[in-house]
């Protein structure tokens, strides 16, 4: 079987049913990819052809080429890449801080799309760049790419269970007495003209779950999860609450730490929609940050106030 195909074999409750209804209740297909699919023939029924009106039967065999013939406007660029897992629907990479997902204009490069492409191109896939999730360009950390639009569209779904469990950790200033807690403020964009977002009112519901890891000498590291994916979501967050990321140049203010934004996307899981297995990847830490962490651990701790 090639790897890029979908195989059901039809149960008795299949009895009777279209192409395109088992296609959507197994595989969670749009009408859209099944128009694409069927315009390609990609679709089969026991080795034929097949519409996705076609009626089946108990046993039967659909198989399904998720690979589509479409253009890549990316232009490939041989740069480093950190790849954390693959398979014939994803690739995980680990992100440095500062280089984009996606190039701002036609004919870009210098960005994680252009490099994923030209790693595709040297194994001979016909996968574009299909990025699952944002990640900040100032952010590290892992991205999860999908090779079709099937993988793609699967985890882009709204049911819980297809969602991307991300989890970050930030080192920010200030102490968080809390040991966890949850941000539940809006973000507002007022001036498109300008990158900041702030809390506002007015703004879409953002939640922030955090939880504290370690307490360091003025500052705290963080493991953060988002239950919404608003842009700049935990940089507005917790520079609201008084306590900015270290080297947020946006949202705080240089760090003699580390120089460049400390926040970095340790790890995530998600259902395989192929298989609905759960599939964890994790990112450790990039070295600058392990350094802040050590440099800021060996700072004496201040003096016990003494007794009244």
């Amino acid at each position: 079987m090639n790897s890029s195909e979908l195989v059901y074999t039809a149960a008795e409750e299949d009895q009777g049913a279209c192409v395109r209804d088992i296609l959507a209740s197994r595989f969670s297909f749009s009408q859209a990819l099944m128009a694409r699919l069927k315009k390609q023939y990609k679709i089969r029924v026991n080795g034929h052809w097949a519409r996705t009106n076609q009626q089946i039967s108990a046993g039967d065999v659909i198989t399904v080429d998720v690979t589509l013939s479409e253009e890549n406007p990316l232009i490939p660029e041989a740069l480093p890449l950190d790849i954390l897992y693959e398979d014939a629907d994803f690739l995980s990479v680990s992100k440095a801080s500062g280089m984009a997902v996606h190039p701002s204009g036609a004919g870009g490069t210098g960005t994680l799309a252009n490099a994923v492409t030209h790693y595709f191109n040297q194994s001979g896939s016909k996968a574009l760049f299909r990025a699952v999730h944002r990640l900040d360009k100032d952010t590290s950390g892992l991205v999860l790419i999908a090779k079709n639009r099937f993988a793609q569209q699967a985890l882009s779904g709204q049911k819980p269970e297809n969602r991307i469990q991300k989890r970050y950790v930030a080192l920010v200033e200030g102490v968080i007495e809390e040991e966890s807690g949850c941000i539940d403020l809006p973000i507002a964009w007022p001036d498109p003209a300008q990158r900041r977002r702030q809390v506002h009112p007015g703004g879409q519901r953002a939640v922030t779950h955090f939880q504290v890891l370690e307490r360091l000498p003025g500052h705290t590291l963080v493991s953060l999860r988002l239950e919404t994916g608003r842009t700049h979501q935990i940089r507005v967050h917790l520079s609201h609450l008084g306590h900015p990321l270290c080297g947020d140049l946006l949202y705080g203010r240089p760090s003699p730490w580390i120089g460049r934004l400390a926040l970095h996307a340790d790890e995530m899981a998600f259902l395989h929609p192929r298989t609905s297995k759960k599939i964890l990847i994790q990112s450790p830490l990039p070295e600058d940050f392990r350094e802040a962490l050590c440099r800021l651990r060996k700072i004496p701790a201040p003096p016990s106030s003494p007794n009244p």
